[in-house]
């Protein structure tokens, strides 16, 4: 049976605790403020960080910390309303951001609607079955019955999950949220105390209503095959791995994360979860940062390196990304659910978007076998491995170079992160608190060379941790930049459209189209124009490097596709083709998406930078005589999605919603500001 693509198993996650995140009240204090709309301003951040997926915990009305629930279909009062959201899940979307939020489905705050008239009517409550209630006895708040509150905790009103109608209460929930915020999957809070049979109906019913929505389980303990299988979640947080990460480096004994990630995925027949991809972290809202977790703060980069490179799927919890500290308190929380009031990227920031960037064009390090090759209290060295790629993972805890000498380490190796090429011949030295990424035959992974050579920053070796505090834009800023003057600007694309708005906005260019051969490795429409502009741009970039050694210049690769339900439409292939194309297109909304790749060389140093946006086109209705007189035009048959915007076809433009220029082929305003960061103009 062929299983359907799950996008989870290849996703960054980023973790957000919106409560606390926005500053908003500790308890609901009923006054509506739009603190959610905080995350629009984050958007940028997080695309150029790479992560792709953020997983919000609880956003809906609740008496204090959100899992406990008064109301599923309304966001927390101080959060703001159910337009902020459905905006801030759009602009989310429109970065190419998944959103997943928290589902609390095993018990509800004693402001639950349901519950209230449980403590009205007593006995009457139509809903008194929905919670586990003994009317002989009282409880703590005196309501004049006993209820069973999760585990001791009476503020948490537990709920009945045997029972159909409260059941079929909360699955009408799930499809409001799917249908008003279009969410992408949710977490189940302690999914571990959840009945099992919710969660296969939960499973079932989400997968009708959208086939990849992705289930992931809050599991502290236990077998997570239980719940992790065919018929109920994709996958839960790995617990085991996330105690193994900083004990291992705490104590200085690598063998207990080792043996961790070899019980778990590792080629043994006995291993138990060889193939399933569990969450793994290294922090989150309930658990001491790693940063103020972590004995010494420069084993900061080899954990990250570890978890990046593990089996699994990594979540990285807002704020530790810079190395923000926080301690769990004896009876509360605060601590570890700060409101930042922006992104503060340092140098370690700069090190984790490298390693994310390397994980998504990695077939082995996203879906890869697991085995360890070499191991000892401070070193440690496992293969990844798929039919496509090999790939060596090389962590060295101590601060002193390491020569591990072993008879597998053999052959041409590409180091992603240092960027050099190397041969092994049985030997590899191991930097101070270093982690190398070494893929095999680099020849055959052309991806890999712009990713090492053309990072964001001037290429360099992985910073010292004594930079944690250092701004990147600080270091920026301390850099001269060019002058526009001083570069010879190159187009990358024939277009005369690109041409024509490039010297609207003033940009004097030359045009050198790119000749490379065009390789897609996703299906994702945001993901394939920054691959293709990517391409193009470094076709170009040798292309020009070569001919004018020594020169300052400033390379513009792009290109732009149509979508529609996800779906890339090409060009079309004859008239059939493109009537089949503008039918799907009249009486609705689509997506064009335009990448853009960034490559500038000072005459020293290089720095790239990949980027896309994305833009709503809303089509009039169009009868089939209109169909066919467009199509007796020569203007469908060599335009993606058979349609351009600025030709005969504007007369069917109903709307837009986002930059013209992106539909045209080229965001010359977001060239603009992302430019402003290198040169002067």
């Amino acid at each position: 049976m062929r299983r359907l693509f799950m996008w989870a198993y290849h996703s960054i996650f980023y973790q957000i605790y919106p409560i606390g995140f926005c500053g908003a009240p500790v308890h609901n204090d009923g006054q509506t403020v739009s603190r959610i709309r905080k995350l629009l301003a984050w958007t940028d951040y997080l695309a150029d960080l790479g992560v792709d997926s953020i997983l919000l915990n609880p956003v809906f009305e609740s008496d204090n910390h959100g899992y406990d629930t008064r109301d599923f279909r309304k966001i927390d009062c101080r959060l703001g309303t159910n337009e902020d959201f459905a905006g801030v899940c759009r602009s989310l979307h429109a970065k190419g951001i998944r959103v997943v939020l928290d589902g609390v489905f095993n018990h509800v705050g004693r402001g639950f609607w349901a519950f209230q008239d449980v403590q009205e009517k007593k006995w009457d409550s139509p809903y008194k079955d929905w919670f586990y209630i003994n009317f002989n006895g009282n409880s703590g708040y005196d309501d004049g019955f006993w209820y069973e509150g999760w585990e001791g905790h009476y503020e948490l009103v537990k709920l009945n999950l045997k029972n159909p109608a409260g059941v079929d209460y909360l699955l009408d929930c799930v499809r409001f949220w799917i249908e008003t915020f279009e969410i992408d999957g949710l977490r189940l809070d302690v999914a571990y105390s959840l009945d099992h049979g919710f969660m296969r109906r939960l499973r079932s019913f989400c997968t009708e209503l959208k086939p990849d929505f992705a289930l992931i389980g809050e599991v502290l303990f236990g077998d997570y095959n239980q719940i992790v299988n065919d018929e109920m979640l994709h996958s839960c947080t790995n617990y085991e791995c996330y105690k193994g990460l900083f004990s291992s480096f705490n104590d200085m004994n690598l063998f207990e994360i080792a043996h961790s990630l070899n019980r778990q995925f590792g080629p043994e027949q006995w291993c138990i979860y060889r193939g399933k991809h569990l969450m793994t972290f290294v922090d989150n809202h309930d658990v001491t940062r790693i940063a103020s977790i972590l004995k010494d703060k420069r084993h900061l980069y080899p954990v990250y390196g570890t978890l990046m490179t593990m089996p699994g799927i990594p979540c990285i919890y807002y704020g530790s990304e810079w190395g923000a500290e926080g301690i769990k308190a004896p009876d509360n929380d605060y601590a570890l659910r700060p409101c930042f009031e922006s992104p503060k990227p340092n140098e370690f920031t700069q090190y984790l978007r490298r390693l994310i960037s390397f994980r998504q064009k990695s077939d082995a390090l996203c879906n890869g076998s697991y085995r360890n090759v070499l191991i000892t209290n401070r070193q440690l060295i496992f293969e990844r491995k798929t039919d496509r790629e090999r790939v060596f993972v090389a962590i060295n805890a101590e601060n002193s170079d390491f020569t591990a000498n072993h008879g597998e380490l053999q052959g041409e190796v590409q180091d992603l992160l240092g960027g050099e090429r190397f041969h092994m011949n049985g030997q590899l030295t191991l930097k101070p608190y270093s982690v190398q990424i070494l893929v095999f035959d680099p020849a055959s992974h052309p991806e890999y060379d712009s990713a090492c050579i053309h990072a964001w920053n001037e290429k360099e070796t992985v910073p010292s941790c004594d930079a944690l505090d250092s701004s990147s834009e600080s270091r920026q800023d301390q850099t001269e930049r060019l002058s526009l003057s001083d570069l010879t600007v190159v187009l990358g694309s024939a277009s005369p459209r690109r041409t024509e708005l490039l010297a609207q906005a003033g940009i004097e260019h030359t045009v050198l189209p790119s000749s490379c051969e065009e390789r897609i490795t996703s299906s994702r429409p945001e993901e394939v124009v920054q691959e293709l502009a990517r391409q193009k741009a470094e076709n170009v970039y040798s292309t020009w490097k070569a001919a004018h050694p020594g020169e300052s210049f400033l390379v513009i690769g792009s290109d732009t596709v149509v979508a529609n339900n996800g779906q890339i439409l090409g060009k079309p292939s004859g008239r059939g083709d493109a009537y089949q194309m503008i039918s799907s297109l009249q009486n609705h909304i689509h997506q064009v998406y335009t990448g853009v790749s960034l490559m500038l060389y000072n005459g020293t140093k290089e720095k790239t930078h990949t980027f896309y946006e994305s833009s709503d086109v809303d089509v009039y209705p169009m009868s089939p005589e209109e169909i066919g007189a467009y199509l007796n035009t020569d203007e469908p048959y060599d335009k993606a999605g058979a349609y351009g915007i600025q030709g005969a076809f504007a007369v069917y433009i109903k709307g837009i919603h986002g930059d013209y220029n992106t539909i045209v082929g080229l965001p010359i305003a977001r060239i603009y500001q992302e430019l402003k960061r290198w040169i002067r103009f």
